[in-house]
């Protein structure tokens, strides 16, 4: 199989426990079923002030995501909460679809533009994970 999935999703205006926690998860059950992951938070240090907004520049955070989005077969994107705005996240599916990458959605959003940009959009990670293993 060996395919790359990205993990797109919320990091700002969530917890750090919450921008994490799903992809691990996410990460042990793909990586176990032989895919290899690209998780944006790798590496970062979401508890350092400023993380969301003076750490690091926009061009590295967008180009860093933008690079594992084109070395993703598949992105799997997080949709979950009401009271999130979901700016990156709806830019990262934008990119995705145009760079014909499979994108597969967890979170219920109805959203006539994720709903456009995705091949299907699932309630629960554990739904979508199953999707993509199955």
């Amino acid at each position: 199989m060996n395919k790359t999935v990205y993990l797109a999703g919320a990091i700002d205006k969530v917890s750090p426990e919450f921008a994490t926690r799903w992809r691990r998860d996410a990460t042990e059950r793909l990586t176990a079923a032989g895919y290899t992951v690209l998780d944006p938070t790798q590496g970062k240090d979401l508890y350092a002030p400023g993380v969301n907004d003076t750490v690091y520049t926009p061009e590295e955070i967008v180009e860093a995501d933008l690079d594992m989005i084109r070395r993703a077969d598949i992105v799997l994107a997080e949709v979950s909460k009401k009271d999130v705005p979901y700016h990156g996240t709806s830019m990262e599916l934008a990119y995705s679809k145009m760079y014909g990458k499979r994108v597969v959605v967890w979170g219920g959003s109805k959203s006539y533009w994720v709903r456009y940009h995705s091949e299907r959009i699932f309630l629960t990670l554990r739904e979508a994970l199953n999707y993509l293993i199955s």
